[in-house]
C-alpha cells in the first residue's frame, strides 16, 4: 500500500465547492488537516513515530510521482542534511 492505494472501505470526499484555490490558502488547509489527523491518531493510541513515518513514506511517493527520482532525492539529501544540523531538533516523545 502507498500514498495512491486507499485502505479497504475508504471513500474519498471531493473538496467542498468553496475550498480555498490559491497556493497559500490551499497549503493552510491541509495543514490544518495534518494536524487534526495527527491529533486524532495519537488520541487513538497509534504510536508518534508510526505517524512520522507513514506521513514521510506518503510524502516520498507523493514527491516521487510529481516531480521524478532525481530531483526528490536531491530534496531528501537537502533534509537528511537539515536534520543532521538540528533544523527539526525537538525533544523525544514517549507515545
Amino acid at each position: 500500500m502507498n500514498a495512491f492505494a486507499p485502505p479497504n472501505g475508504f471513500t474519498a470526499a471531493p473538496a467542498p465547492a468553496s475550498a480555498p484555490s490559491g497556493d497559500e490558502a490551499i497549503r493552510t488547509r491541509l495543514f490544518d488537516q495534518f494536524n487534526a489527523f495527527w491529533m486524532n491518531a495519537t488520541r487513538e493510541g497509534v504510536p508518534y513515530d508510526m505517524i512520522g513515518t507513514m506521513s514521510v513514506t506518503a510524502a516520498v511517493y507523493g514527491l516521487l510521482a510529481k516531480h521524478g527520482v532525481g530531483t526528490t532525492a536531491e530534496f531528501l539529501e537537502g533534509m537528511a542534511n537539515d536534520v543532521r544540523t538540528g533544523m527539526f531538533a525537538v525533544p523525544p516523545r514517549p507515545n
